[in-house]
């Protein structure tokens, strides 16, 4: 449920910013793919209730934008505290320590 509403909202915004922003616009954001992961292993996650960077990206083309540009922004890894990460390698779960920048261009 929160998928959903999360990028019907996102579509909303994009589509708004769309109709009321200049020809020449150019829009970026910063984001990160946001995974059910809590205490799952990597390999048994399921798409279903996470938001990727396709959503993303098929959210701004329905929105009226084009995608020119991503790139992965590292992050420190000061987040995460050694018994984070010894629990986290035991369960095989991923950490991620980046986020998307995505750069975008008004499509007519």
């Amino acid at each position: 449920m929160m998928k959903t509403v999360y990028l019907a909202f996102l579509g909303r915004f994009f589509k708004l910013a769309h109709e009321n922003s200049k020809k020449n616009t150019i829009l970026s954001f910063i984001n990160a793919d946001w995974r059910d992961f809590q205490s799952t292993p990597a390999m048994d996650e399921s798409k279903k209730n996470s938001i990727m960077i396709d959503d993303y990206l098929n959210a701004l083309g329905k929105g009226g934008w084009e995608a020119t540009h991503i790139i992965q922004a590292p992050m420190s890894s000061e987040r995460f505290q050694a018994n984070v990460v010894a629990a986290m390698q035991e369960k095989k779960i991923l950490g991620v320590t980046s986020r998307y920048v995505i750069i975008a261009k008004h499509r007519l």
